[in-house]
C-alpha cells in the first residue's frame, strides 16, 4: 500500500471523499442517537427506584377494607408474612432488602397516611433523611414522628408538637419535604417501623381484612445484581402468589408508553436499518468513485501493480474515508444528544405504589416523576461506532477493489 499516493489521492479528490464520508456519517449518527436514546430511557426508568435505594419494590394486592375506621391497609399493599420475607431474602443475586409498613389511619377528626420505616437502612424510605426541611431524622427506639411539610402546613402542625394517631401519641421531631424525595410510598407521617407495627397489630379492622403479626410488613425494597433483576422478580411472584405486585425498571419503561419507550427489539431493528443504510450509502458512493478511476487503475496495472496492490490501495482509501465518516457521525450524534438531554420526561408512578384514599383531596390524581432525559453517548457506543465505520470501509473497499482489480489494462487503454 502506497500511503503517500493514498493521501494525495484523497486530497486531490477531497470533495468526492467528503461527500462519501458525509453520506456514511448520517447512518452512523442515526445509529448512535437511537442507541443513546434507548440507554437514556432505560436509565430514566431506573431513577424512581434508585431514588429510594432499590432496584425492585414488592407488595401484594388484597381486599378493600369493609370500613374505613382506624388503621387499615390500602388495598394495594396488604400483609407480607415474615416467613415469605425470609424466603425472598435468601434468593440468589439479592444484595440487600429494606422493609416498610404503609397504613391508612382514619381517626374521628383526621385521616393520616402513615409509613413505618427502618431508620438505619440505606435501602428504602430512610433516604428521606436527606430531605429533612426542619428538625432531625428519626432515632432508633424512640416513639416519634416526621411530618410531611405540606401536610404540616395544611393542618398547622409545627416542630415540637405532639400528634395523636389512633390513640398513640408521637412528638414531631422533624418536617420532611417529600416533594424533593422519591414519589414511591409517599406518606403524611413517617414513624419508626416498630411503632407502625403496633398500630397495625392493635387494629381489629385491619386484622379482619388481612391478618397481621409483628415483624410482618407490606412493602419491600430490594437491591439486586442488575443481571438478576428479572429472575428475582419472577421468583418473588412464585413465593407471594398471583396478587404480588413486583415493580422493576422495566415496569417503569413500559409506563412511558410506546411513543417514548424504545424497546430492545425496536432499537435493534432500527440499528440494523441504520447500519444497512450506512453500508449502502458507502457502497454506492465508493462504487461510483472507483468506476471513474478505471483508467487510472488500468495504468497502475500496466506499470506493474498486482491485483493485490490495487485491492489494498483501494481498501486503505475506503477505510480512511469511513473512519472520517465515523468521527463526523460521532460528533453530530454528540451534538444532537446534548440537545436532547434538555428534554424532560414525566414517568407516571402507579397509584398502587403510592396509594392515597380517592375521597381525599388529590387522592385520584396521577403522580409523575419529572426529570431531564439523561441522554449521553457512552464511550463503549462511541468506540463501537468508529470500529463499525472502519469495518464498513474495509469490507466495501475490499469487495469493490477485488472487482475492479480484475480489469485488464488493454481494456481501458486501447482507445487512448
Amino acid at each position: 500500500m502506497n500511503l503517500r499516493y493514498m493521501f494525495k489521492e484523497l486530497y486531490y479528490q477531497r470533495r468526492r471523499a467528503m461527500i462519501a464520508a458525509f453520506g456514511l456519517s448520517i447512518g452512523i449518527a442515526l445509529l448512535i442517537i437511537l442507541n443513546a436514546l434507548s440507554i437514556a430511557y432505560r436509565e430514566a426508568a431506573q431513577i424512581p427506584l434508585k431514588e429510594i435505594g432499590a432496584d425492585i419494590t414488592v407488595q401484594r394486592a388484597g381486599d378493600v377494607p369493609e370500613e374505613l375506621t382506624g388503621a387499615v391497609f390500602p388495598c394495594s399493599a396488604v400483609t407480607l408474612r415474615n416467613e415469605e420475607v425470609k424466603k425472598i431474602g435468601n434468593l440468589p443475586g439479592l444484595k440487600g432488602m429494606g422493609k416498610a409498613l404503609l397504613l391508612w389511619v382514619f381517626d374521628a377528626d383526621r385521616a393520616w397516611i402513615v409509613l413505618g420505616i427502618e431508620g438505619e437502612n440505606s435501602i428504602g424510605p430512610a433516604v428521606l433523611k436527606y430531605s429533612i426541611a426542619d428538625g432531625r431524622f428519626l432515632e432508633n427506639g424512640k416513639a416519634e414522628a416526621l411530618v410531611e411539610v405540606a401536610y404540616a402546613r395544611q393542618f398547622g402542625i409545627k416542630l415540637g408538637d405532639t400528634i395523636a394517631i389512633s390513640s398513640h401519641e408521637f412528638p414531631v421531631v422533624g418536617l420532611v419535604d417529600a416533594s424533593r424525595a422519591t414519589k414511591i410510598a409517599v406518606a403524611n407521617v413517617y414513624l419508626p417501623l416498630k411503632e407502625a407495627e403496633s398500630l397495625a397489630v392493635a387494629s381489629k379492622q385491619l386484622q379482619s381484612v388481612s391478618p397481621y403479626a409483628p415483624d410482618d410488613v407490606n412493602l419491600l425494597f430490594i437491591k439486586a445484581d442488575q443481571d438478576k433483576i428479572s429472575s428475582i422478580a419472577s421468583s418473588m411472584k412464585t413465593i407471594l402468589g398471583d396478587k404480588a405486585a413486583v415493580a422493576t425498571p422495566d415496569s417503569f419503561l413500559k409506563l412511558l408508553g410506546s411513543l417514548f419507550a424504545l424497546s430492545d427489539k425496536f432499537t435493534m431493528v432500527a440499528s440494523i436499518i441504520a447500519i444497512i443504510v450506512a453500508i449502502l450509502i458507502a457502497f454506492k458512493t465508493m462504487a461510483g468513485n472507483i468506476a471513474e478511476r478505471a483508467k487510472e487503475i488500468g495504468v497502475l496495472k500496466a506499470v506493474g501493480w498486482t491485483n493485490r496492490n490495487v485491492v489494498f490501495q483501494l481498501m486503505g482509501e475506503s477505510v480512511v474515508q469511513c473512519f472520517l465518516a465515523g468521527v463526523l457521525g460521532l460528533f453530530a450524534a454528540i451534538v444532537v444528544s446534548y440537545g436532547l438531554s434538555f428534554m424532560s420526561v414525566s414517568i407516571p408512578i402507579p397509584w398502587e405504589m403510592s396509594p392515597t384514599p380517592h375521597f381525599l383531596p388529590g387522592g385520584g390524581d396521577q403522580i409523575f416523576k419529572t426529570l431531564r432525559l439523561p441522554v449521553t453517548v457512552p464511550w463503549s457506543l462511541a468506540i463501537f461506532a468508529i470500529l463499525l465505520s472502519v469495518i464498513i470501509g474495509g469490507m466495501t473497499g475490499g469487495l469493490l477493489g477485488r472487482h475492479i482489480a480484475r480489469i485488464k489494462p488493454s481494456e481501458v487503454l486501447r482507445h487512448d
